[in-house]
């Protein structure tokens, strides 16, 4: 797909607390040419889709043959600040762009979410590139789930063999799925907001896939498919062995 993506080595590295013992790590000015990563995503721009149901926009897959410095940092550097192994990872990475408008959202699609749950003994974990200059496109906001997630994903369950029984219930015992669709940018019945990492060119962060997050678009007549004016993001997820 690319040239090797290179890495500022003179970046520092910090944490930001997002809430008790959790935290997830970020670092500005991450890549070396980050403007060339946008610009390759601009000529690929054809080939985007939104094959992943679940994503709220299109991406297309980055080849792993780019991605080796990356992959070297989050061995090497995120293995001191998390607890995982250096060996035994396994990575898949996309260049995202979130293109989806409020009312076209799936109700999945409205709130927080973790991220898949890899095989048993593993977990999973994520870096994202902000690779857009307006920061008002939105950064990352982190949850904690309420109690009444546990009807949610019962909810979930009963979606895949009667949907209209499953909207009834959402509908039912759910206020926000009463409202006027949106992004989740504030705490509701299901999930309190414990932190918003606001967005920066450049700027990676790097947090456990566990902790229930989303994008915090509070302005979605800004997005858009043009990768150099849309909320362009290099995803990058990690599948890990605890320590």
């Amino acid at each position: 797909m690319a040239p090797g993506i290179r890495l500022n080595t003179g970046a520092g590295i910090r944490r930001e607390v997002i809430s008790g013992q959790q935290y997830c790590v970020i670092v500005d000015d991450f890549l070396e040419k980050p403007h060339e990563l946008v610009e390759l995503a601009a000529s690929r721009s054809d080939e985007f889709s939104n094959a992943n149901s679940f994503y709220p926009g299109v991406y297309i897959d980055v080849d792993d043959d780019a991605m080796t410095d990356i992959y070297r940092f989050i061995r090497f550097q995120m293995t001191r600040q998390f607890p995982f192994l250096r060996g035994n990872l396994k990575f898949s990475t996309y260049l995202s762009m979130v293109t989806c408008r409020p009312d076209d959202l799936s109700p999945p699609q409205r709130i927080c979410h973790t991220d898949p749950a890899p095989d048993p003994g593993r977990t999973p974990y994520a870096a994202l590139i902000y690779l857009f200059d307006n920061e008002a496109l939105g950064g990352t906001s982190f949850f904690e789930y309420r109690k009444k997630f546990e009807l949610l994903k019962e909810v979930e369950a009963i979606e895949r063999y009667d949907p209209d029984k499953a909207t009834k219930i959402l509908l039912e015992n759910f206020p926000t799925f009463r409202k006027k669709a949106s992004y989740m940018t504030e705490s509701n019945e299901i999930a309190e907001l414990l932190c918003t990492i606001p967005a920066r060119f450049n700027r990676m962060i790097f947090y456990s896939g566990q902790i229930p997050h989303n994008a915090a678009i509070r302005a979605p007549e800004l997005l858009t498919n043009d990768c150099r004016k849309g909320r362009l993001t290099l995803n990058v997820f990690a599948d890990v062995l605890p320590k």
